[in-house]
């Protein structure tokens, strides 16, 4: 509905409510800019949006109990906002965001907080890719930890890596599926990148980010992909060839790395699953919504679908 709301995973509070956006929200990333230091005065948490109407906003919100304020808003492009995030050479001089959108752009966007005109985003530089067929159709991005690789999906199951210093194209990752590209996630060590689609049936593989090859590969609801061979749709649980409870979480929506890099947590509409890198055979927990009660449904005791992406907190 355009409305964003941003939580203290670590205290788990509700920091703010963000004024709502022009169309629906389709990316929302935020940083901690000038120390995370809570009696750090100067410090602010800033928030980046972006919609399906191709609109991007800034928003901060100062420590203490200020009102959250939108710095900035611009209509980036008309096509919809795959990916905005805050990059980390943010500082106190300036907030700097990496922008993705359908239509193949891929921005650096900068707030200047001093020592210029504040109140515009303004575009530092645009990647493009040489020498192509056809026109890229981004659908999925992710920013590396250090802030110098750039990963954008493609809606063919091509994964691009980007150089930001260089501004050129690294290298180029093809999925074993070919399907669209939805989630990507880097780990925080930056040796590994895990991508897949929101496609029924589809693979999350895992990939080394230095030798840009695919390592592993996980088929969320079962090991031919689609229920272990027990006749069961997407969606629903069963037993395996083996007699063991198998658990089904539907379409992929979020995969994300624990701060080790040695877990991956991948969410669909059914639950969340969680398994070594090592080993990704070894799901260690399944996290999975309670029956519905007290409303109707379509099918009796059925569990209600979880729509949300995973983020590992702190402790």
């Amino acid at each position: 509905d355009g409305q964003a709301v941003v939580y203290d995973v670590g205290r788990g509070v509700v920091l703010a409510s963000l004024a709502k956006c022009p169309g629906l929200i389709s990316s929302v990333a935020g940083a901690v800019i000038g120390g995370k230091d809570d009696d750090n005065a100067s410090s602010f948490v800033a928030v980046v949006t972006g919609s399906d109407e191709g609109t991007i906003r800034l928003h901060s919100l100062p420590s203490g109990r200020d009102e959250p304020a939108l710095l900035a808003e611009r209509n980036f492009d008309s096509s919809p906002v795959v990916s905005a995030v805050i990059h980390p050479s943010s500082d106190d001089q300036a907030v700097r965001m990496i922008v993705a959108t359908r239509n193949g752009k891929i921005a650096l966007v900068k707030y200047r907080l001093a020592g210029g005109e504040r109140g515009a985003l303004e575009t530092v530089f645009e990647l493009t890719r040489q020498g192509k067929e056809k026109e890229d159709v981004y659908t999925a991005g992710a920013l590396h930890p250090d802030g110098l690789i750039y990963a954008a999906g493609t809606d063919e199951g091509t994964i691009f890596i980007w150089d930001l210093k260089t501004k050129a194209l690294a290298g180029t990752l093809e999925s074993d599926d070919q399907q669209s590209i939805d989630c990507i996630a880097f780990s925080e060590n930056g040796y590994h990148v895990a991508t897949s689609s929101s496609a029924p049936s589809t693979a999350i593989q895992i990939w080394d980010l230095r030798k840009l090859q695919s390592i592993a590969t996980i088929h969320p609801n079962g090991s031919d992909g689609n229920g272990d061979g027990d006749g069961k749709e997407d969606g629903q649980s069963g037993d395996d060839a083996n007699g063991n409870t198998r658990v089904d979480i539907g379409r992929i929506s979020s995969v994300a790395f624990d701060p080790s890099g040695v877990f991956l947590a991948y969410s669909g509409e059914g639950g969340t699953k969680v398994c070594m890198v090592k080993n990704v055979e070894d799901v260690v927990c399944a996290l999975i919504p309670s029956k519905t009660k007290g409303r109707k449904s379509k099918k009796k005791d059925e569990a209600g679908p979880f729509r949300g992406g995973v983020v590992w907190g702190g402790v």
